[in-house]
C-alpha cells in the first residue's frame, strides 16, 4: 500500500507532535514526582515538630488515669478470685460426685483433672491397693523374724551367754 506525499507529510507532522507531547508529559511527570517527594519530606518534618509532641503530651496526661484503671482492674480480679475460688471448687466437686454416682467415671476423671490443674481441687490421695497391703505385710513379717532371731540369740538360758561361776 502506497501513501501519497501529502498524506505522508501529515503523518510525519502528527508523529512529531505526538513525540513532543510525550516528551512534555515525561517532563511533567518528573516534576510531579519531585513535588510529591518534597511534600512527603515536609509532612515528616511537620509530624516530628507538631504531631508527635502533642500526642506525647496527651499520653502523659492520660497515663495516670489508665494506670489507676489497670490497678483497680487487677485488684478487682484478685478479689473475684478470692471470692469465686471456693464456689468454683464446690461446683467442681459436686459435678465429680454426681458423675461418679451416674457411673460416668471417664467424665468425672476429666472434670477432676481440670480442677486439679487449675488449683481448685486438691489431688486425690491414692488409696492402698493389694500391692501396698502385701508390701506392708511382708515388711511386718520380716521385722518379726529379725526380732525373733535377736531374741533367740540373746536369751538368758543360752549356755554361751551365761557367765561362768567360779
Amino acid at each position: 500500500m502506497s501513501l501519497s506525499r501529502k498524506r505522508r507529510r501529515e503523518l510525519d507532522r502528527l508523529r512529531v507532535q505526538a513525540e513532543e507531547l510525550l516528551e512534555h508529559q515525561r517532563d511533567l511527570l518528573g516534576r510531579a514526582g519531585s513535588v510529591a517527594q518534597e511534600a512527603g519530606r515536609q509532612a515528616k518534618q511537620l509530624n516530628a515538630e507538631l504531631v508527635v509532641p502533642r500526642v506525647n503530651e496527651a499520653i502523659d496526661n492520660v497515663r495516670p488515669a489508665v494506670d489507676r484503671g489497670v490497678e483497680r482492674a487487677r485488684r478487682a480480679a484478685d478479689h473475684l478470685r478470692v471470692v469465686a475460688a471456693p464456689l468454683v471448687a464446690s461446683a467442681l466437686v459436686g459435678t465429680v460426685r454426681s458423675l461418679e454416682r451416674l457411673e460416668n467415671r471417664d467424665a468425672a476423671r476429666q472434670v477432676r483433672t481440670f480442677g486439679e490443674q487449675r488449683g481448685f481441687i486438691e489431688p486425690e490421695r491414692k488409696r492402698g491397693g493389694f500391692g501396698r497391703v502385701l508390701a506392708i505385710g511382708i515388711g511386718v513379717t520380716a521385722a518379726a523374724a529379725v526380732g525373733y532371731a535377736l531374741y533367740q540369740a540373746f536369751r538368758s538360758d543360752d549356755e554361751l551367754w551365761v557367765a561362768p561361776e567360779g
